[in-house]
């Protein structure tokens, strides 16, 4: 069997398909079975990259983690032995803060190859651009809900950022209050990246410096990607 697992990465910003390399748009023409998050979004990418296939004549299944992933484990088990299979993430890389490594997981252990394409990453890319330690870091995905867990799990990370980048998001509807609450809770000293509209043509703006120099409301977050970076 020559047939593969592909990790195939969606868009960040602009939907256009000249954010992504060329070896990756034409391992992707070639596939028309797809594991994703959200079918919606898939055939959006889909038809964004111009796949030549029709769209009636892909065939998708979504991840679905309140049935132990079981439904794409049957997509999975029925269609490999006759075709390559994609991973399609909502944003970025399959399998990076993304349940997509639990489909890499589970081929592994049907010892299906894996082939992972080039794209692009918002945490990487807020990472390069925050002039921070890129050397060691460390995703925590989002801070806790409850105010006093939240609060104990920004102290953490502020005394793990003396030795590793901290990188960080929040839901995007609470971006204007949760940067508030980063300025006011994070030592003078603690350098914070707020990196927002990652590949978007035009709105794209990355500001790395101590929170002493921040200010509340200086920059619109509502309801936009973000991403944050602190650096102790």
């Amino acid at each position: 069997m020559n047939n593969a697992l592909y990790l195939i990465p969606n868009f960040i910003g602009e939907f256009d398909k000249e954010y992504l390399p060329k070896r990756t748009l034409i391992h992707t023409y070639n596939i028309s079975h797809f594991i994703v998050e959200k079918e919606k979004t898939a055939r959006a990418f889909l038809k964004a990259i111009e796949h030549p296939t029709h769209q009636n004549d892909f065939k998708f299944v979504e991840m679905d983690k309140h049935n132990n992933y079981e439904g794409f484990k049957r997509f999975f088990n029925l269609h490999i032995d006759n075709h390559s299979i994609g991973v399609l993430s909502e944003a970025g890389l399959p399998a990076i803060a993304d349940p997509g490594s639990e489909v890499v997981k589970y081929a592994h252990t049907k010892g299906v190859r894996i082939e992972p394409l080039a794209g692009s990453s918002s945490l990487f890319l807020a990472l390069m651009a925050s002039g921070f330690n890129g050397q060691n870091f460390k995703f925590n995905g989002y801070l806790p809900i409850d105010a006093r867990d939240r609060m104990a799990a920004l102290k953490e990370m502020e005394l793990r950022a003396r030795n590793s980048s901290q990188i960080f998001m929040e839901a995007p509807y609470r971006n204007n209050p949760f940067l508030e609450f980063l300025i006011k809770n994070l030592q003078n000293d603690t350098k914070l990246c707020v990196a927002v509209d990652l590949e978007k043509d035009g709105k794209q703006t990355i500001i790395s410096k101590p929170i002493k120099d921040w200010k509340p409301r200086e920059i619109e977050l509502h309801k936009k990607p973000v991403i944050y970076i602190i650096e102790a």
